[in-house]
């Protein structure tokens, strides 16, 4: 195999290694930088709620609660009814199956109103903010 010359002088070599140089201190800052930002309680809370929320997100019985609370009314109403009837054992229990998938869409269109969602949106997104403060806050 032939042998190729890279560097024809010293200075070459010593303007490659300079350059060489800068890119390491460069990533070295930015390491430093991204440690600096690790260290930081708000960024350590941030990434700690990204990531239970990821966890949820992946969590099966919470992609489908999801996926029912997208659907619109009557489909909520039909979930709520088959959830109720397969766990019956009687025929009153499917009747009251029956009951519920017919009443359930009436009901969340007359209380489930946008207001109402918001606030509980609201409520929710408040309880979860003071989990991870307390739980950030016992780590330190």
């Amino acid at each position: 195999m032939k042998r190729i010359d890279r560097f024809r002088s010293l200075a070459d070599v010593r303007v490659e290694r300079d350059r060489l140089k800068g890119i390491r201190d460069h990533h070295q800052t930015a390491l430093k930088e991204y440690w600096d930002l690790v260290h930081e309680p708000e960024f350590r809370r941030g990434l700690a709620g990204d990531a239970f929320g990821d966890m949820l997100k992946a969590w099966k019985p919470m992609r489908t609660l999801g996926a029912v609370l997208q659907m619109d009314n009557g489909s909520i109403g039909n979930v709520l009814g088959m959830a109720v009837g397969a766990r019956a054992r009687t025929f009153k229990g499917r009747i009251l199956g029956w009951v519920v998938g017919a009443i359930a869409p009436i009901l969340i269109r007359k209380f489930a109103t946008p207001d109402r969602l918001e606030h509980l949106m609201s409520e929710i997104r408040r309880s979860w903010d003071r989990i991870r403060s307390r739980a950030t806050h016992d780590e330190d």
